[in-house]
């Protein structure tokens, strides 16, 4: 979104990353019907040349906008960029929010530098009447100290002059910067990082104040820092329209994470070292998304988004994992198998699964009880099985044609038959002629059921597979734009349920009842209406009940809007509700025991996962207690990748 300020340069930078959103939505409005248009189902059979191929542009029957003058074309997108700037309807704190934003990244430049600020770098920052509470409180409470971490939290939130001392006056602020980097050694030259992302925004008659989450992370040879913050800061706006000046700043719900020293990173990335001797590595692994956007031909169906996932088993049975990587539409699937000395091979070639059709999810799976991995691909509007030799060699048994386009897929034996059955989790329906492309509009945003409808492929032996979601009780609540769906035995009867996470639509528990389903997300208190991309089950406080997490959207923009007074002006409050839970963020949900779940998300602090994708429950630290990884991220302006 754009901002009000007089020079116009920070405009020119919104309208860009604007632009860049307006542009992302045409792409994936016609990589939708070029996917439906190009599906080849054979193994590629010559590697790739790195080297971009000669394309001749798309014709007219595939180009979203044929038959427009570049001149209408430009002003329908310059309307669409207006329309979106905040400014221009109304919206001054969405305007002042991104005011100081650039502010508080002005800020976080001098933090990083190695040197103190001088005062005369803080002028057009800091009002003269600036005060603020220490930006790293004293007074800090261990709450774990092991070999590998010690982390410290403020005891309790405190407000500047609670026995804390109030910093006054900006010549103050650089012994206050100063103060984050007392963790490390003396000497030592980290690289830091720090970042800020505005969730709050709220107007005062003469001033503003808005509350971002603080981050910085330094790491130095010896031993690496983290901090994290909440910044609760009062804004003087000018009259002129020169950026907002700093008037307090209020540090809460502080945290720091320091690594011992002789331990260093608890990970390192070994990605080169594992996978860097495959050719396919070099050509093909190594390159961002923006990269095949250039120069790959979009009718294969290339997805702007890269929501494509992984599978790890043991596709050769010499006790070691291997890894099948999924990729977007026009480059080959890739299968890495694991060596003894801890590099993997491509072997995606000779074991017959290097398909170029966009794949999303993938599954290795024993589908036919004979003690090796198969393999279950969702290619676009196709589900794929194929028969492991033993040997780590594929064949392709059987293509089910799907009703859906589909986002992931979950194995589990529901019927208690001994033979595997597949969930498959439907987005975007095929059928549907919206947007002419057949992406479709989630109606409403928080709470549709338009969407792709999921089903369940139970297995009836000899590679064949029966659509029984209607029989099962899986009907219920199905086009909901499913991302990922998840099997436990959450109510302990010894069968396993099904919990659905949604994007657009409330989230599915169904529970089983010997073969047979019922929606019980809403009396279980988990359907979570939120941006669902991913859902876990575990025992995080080791009671013996399985608890639930699921990832979803963390939105600073949705927190800021959502709690405006003009929001939705003249819906009910549970409405406006839903949309504030929609930007929460991820939920975590303690199993009561008697078929119900509190959330817990807040009080343990597990909301702000950012843009989440997958989540899982893991022992990473090896102490007996599951911890929560998250993955997250989204394509993004290339000028500014922070907007996320």
């Amino acid at each position: 979104m754009a901002t009000d300020e007089s020079t116009g340069a920070g405009r020119s930078r919104s309208r860009r990353a604007r632009w860049w959103c307006v542009s992302l939505s045409c792409g994936l409005l016609a990589c939708g019907l070029l996917a439906a248009l190009a599906f080849v189902f054979f193994p590629r059979t010559q590697p790739r040349s790195p080297g971009p191929p000669e394309l001749s542009p798309p014709g007219p029957a595939f180009s979203p906008i044929a038959g427009l003058a570049d001149r209408r074309v430009d002003d329908a997108v310059e309307a669409e960029l207006d329309r979106l700037d905040p400014a221009s309807d109304g919206w001054d704190t969405e305007a002042f929010s991104e005011r100081a934003a650039a502010q508080l990244k002005e800020l976080g430049k001098l933090i990083s530098h190695q040197d103190a600020p001088a005062t005369g770098q803080l002028e057009g920052l800091l009002d003269e009447t600036f005060t603020s509470s220490p930006l790293r409180p004293s007074g800090l409470k261990t709450v774990r100290s092991d070999p590998t971490w010690v982390v410290l939290r403020t005891a309790e939130e405190k407000a500047p002059g609670d026995g804390q001392g109030v910093l006054r006056g900006p010549r103050a602020f650089p012994d206050a910067l100063a103060s984050l980097r007392a963790p490390l050694a003396p000497g030592e030259l980290p690289a830091i990082r720090v970042s800020f992302k505005v969730f709050h925004v709220e107007p005062g008659e003469t001033s503003i104040q808005t509350r971002a989450f603080f981050q910085l992370a330094a790491r130095a040879a010896a031993r690496s820092l983290q901090q994290n913050a909440v910044w609760t800061c009062q804004w003087k706006r000018r009259q002129d329209g020169s950026p907002p000046l700093l008037q307090s700043i209020r540090v809460s719900d502080y945290e720091e994470i320091v690594t011992n020293a002789e331990q260093g990173t608890l990970f390192a990335d070994c990605t080169a070292a594992v996978l860097g001797g495959n050719a396919s590595y070099l050509e093909q692994i190594i390159y961002p998304l923006d990269h095949w956007r250039d120069i790959l031909d979009w009718r294969f169906g290339l997805d702007f988004i890269g929501s494509h996932g992984l599978a790890v088993g043991d596709v050769n049975g010499d006790g070691l994992e291997d890894l099948f990587f999924c990729e977007t539409g026009g480059l080959p699937n890739r299968l890495f198998v694991q060596q003894p000395d801890g590099t993997a091979r491509d072997v995606s070639q000779e074991s017959g699964v290097s398909y170029l059709e966009p794949t999303h999810s993938a599954l290795l799976v024993d589908l036919d009880n004979d003690s090796d991995q198969d393999l279950v691909l969702a290619s676009g509007r196709f589900i794929l099985f194929l028969e492991n030799d033993g040997s780590g060699r594929f064949e392709r048994r059987r293509i089910h044609s799907s009703a859906s386009v589909a986002r992931s897929m979950a194995a589990a034996d529901f019927d208690r038959d001994g033979a595997l059955d597949v969930y498959v989790c439907g987005y975007f329906p095929r059928e549907t002629a919206a947007d002419s492309v057949g992406l479709g509009r989630p109606v409403p945003y928080h709470d549709a059921n338009n969407g792709g409808r999921s089903y369940l492929l139970a297995s009836r032996g000899s590679w064949t597979f029966e659509d029984v979601t209607e029989t099962v009780g899986l009907e219920i609540n199905n086009r909901r734009f499913s991302y990922a769906a998840a099997w436990e035995d959450y109510d302990g009867d010894g069968d396993l349920d099904l919990y659905v996470a949604n994007d657009f639509g409330r989230n599915n528990l169904y529970r089983n009842d010997g073969g047979r389903f019922v929606d019980v997300a809403d009396r279980a208190g988990v359907e979570d209406i939120a941006a669902g991309m991913s859902a876990s089950w575990g025992d995080f406080n080791r009671d013996g009940l399985v608890d639930l997490y699921v990832g979803n959207m963390f939105s600073s923009a949705g927190q800021r809007i959502t709690y405006q007074r003009r929001f939705k002006e003249g819906v009910s409050e549970s409405t406006r509700a839903s949309y504030q839970r929609h930007a929460r963020g991820n939920s975590l949900f303690e199993n009561a025991g008697d078929g119900t779940f509190r959330d817990v998300s807040l009080e343990a602090g597990v909301t702000m996962g950012r843009w989440a994708w997958s989540s899982n429950f893991v022992d990473i630290d090896g102490d007996g207690w599951e911890d929560i990884v998250v993955a997250n991220g989204m394509v993004t302006s290339p000028e500014d990748p922070g907007d996320l």
